[in-house]
């Protein structure tokens, strides 16, 4: 994929929660041409610490009336809704769009792999977060970010964060779904 500035992109982020009293937080995508215009939001629910956010993923994607512009798919990394763990691979393999997934800080792996051990589907989460691959990093505005892809080459990966990164060290898809995921959740962002 050469990635051009215009490229559309749907970038996904879920809002907050509490661990003990929320069984299900929103999960936001904003569909934006490059990092500068916004072209939509689609919204779907995913369970905290469930099994359902690869899927809720894929056919909020495929069924979307923006799927046929789209060139890319950005998560703000892999695990959602405390320990909802995304199959970027299958995603993209179900999509036919590459995956992105990115975070400001460097992934504890270790820690991740301990916590999942105290849910239900261990091995199925595992599975899910070692797909992923291996972790990169790139610096940006001084920054490092960290990354992860699927069906996406790593040069073209590094371009996607340059171009969409305008406001913050976060691909500006992500920064706004964030923002609207928070909004809905406590009433602001």
């Amino acid at each position: 994929m050469a990635f051009k500035e215009k490229c559309k992109i749907v970038g996904w982020d879920d809002g907050p929660f509490e661990l003990e009293q929320d069984q299900q937080t929103p999960l936001i995508g904003v569909v934006m041409s490059g990092g500068r215009r916004v072209e939509g939001v689609l919204r779907n629910d995913v369970e905290v610490d469930g099994l359902d956010v690869t899927e809720k993923l894929i056919n909020s994607v495929s069924e979307s009336k923006h799927y046929q512009e789209l060139n890319l798919i950005a998560l703000a990394g892999v695990s959602f809704a405390g320990f909802n763990v995304a199959d970027i691979s299958k995603v993209a393999r179900e999509t036919g769009l590459p995956v992105l997934a990115v975070t400001r800080n460097e992934p504890d792996l270790q820690g991740f792999k301990s916590g999942l051990r105290n849910l239900p589907d261990f091995r199925r989460r595992w599975e899910a977060a070692r797909a992923a691959g291996e972790v990169h990093t790139h610096k940006l505005q001084n920054h490092r970010v960290y990354f992860q892809t699927a069906s996406l080459a790593l040069e073209d990966a590094k371009r996607v964060l340059e171009v969409t990164s305008s406001a913050s060290i976060l691909p500006e898809p992500l920064r706004l779904a964030d923002m609207i995921a928070r909004a809905i959740v406590s009433g602001e962002s």
